[in-house]
């Protein structure tokens, strides 16, 4: 077993660290739609903050034929993003969000522990809705006006 190149290895794996480029963090992109509108609060030291549920669906071929699962996302936004997101989304908005992951644990009421993720919003995107079967043609309830994306487009690029 040749081990020659493991120093060489750990030199570059130290001189990583030392830039500062070592972060690591479980990155996730999700496209779906909002379950509800955000839920927002105000922390006291003033940052403006934006939680809402995402459902975003699956779907698995089987023996029996396609299967659709839902799957439902808990995003988290923070400052100028979440006043963005407070102001312009809804129930059943559609969405593309890029964050990370954050895990925390809790108690639930009969005190058993319990685990959840969050998404950490970093970034996101208004998308038109889905089209629907058979129709040819987005369905434009719900969507976002072009002069409301532009908007908020420069709002969020002067932040």
């Amino acid at each position: 077993m040749n081990l020659s190149g493991l120093s060489d290895t750990g030199e570059w794996f130290t001189d990583f660290n030392r830039k500062g480029e070592n972060t690591m963090s479980a990155s996730i992109t999700l496209i779906g739609n909002l379950g509800k509108a955000p839920e927002t609060r105000t922390t006291d030291k003033g940052t403006f903050i934006a939680s809402f549920s995402m459902a975003s669906n699956t779907v698995r071929k089987t023996n029996d034929g396609p299967v659709e699962k839902t799957n439902w996302f808990r995003v988290i936004a923070f400052g100028k993003q979440a006043q963005t997101l407070a102001q312009f989304v809804d129930k059943g908005t559609r969405l593309c969000v890029v964050g990370t992951l954050s895990f925390n644990p809790w108690l639930d009421r009969n005190g058993t522990p319990q685990a959840g993720a969050d998404i950490v919003l970093q970034e996101f995107q208004f998308l038109p809705r889905a089209r629907r079967a058979g129709s040819g043609s987005e369905d434009s309830g719900g969507s976002i006006p072009a002069s409301v994306v532009s908007e908020v487009s420069d709002q969020v690029a002067a932040f």
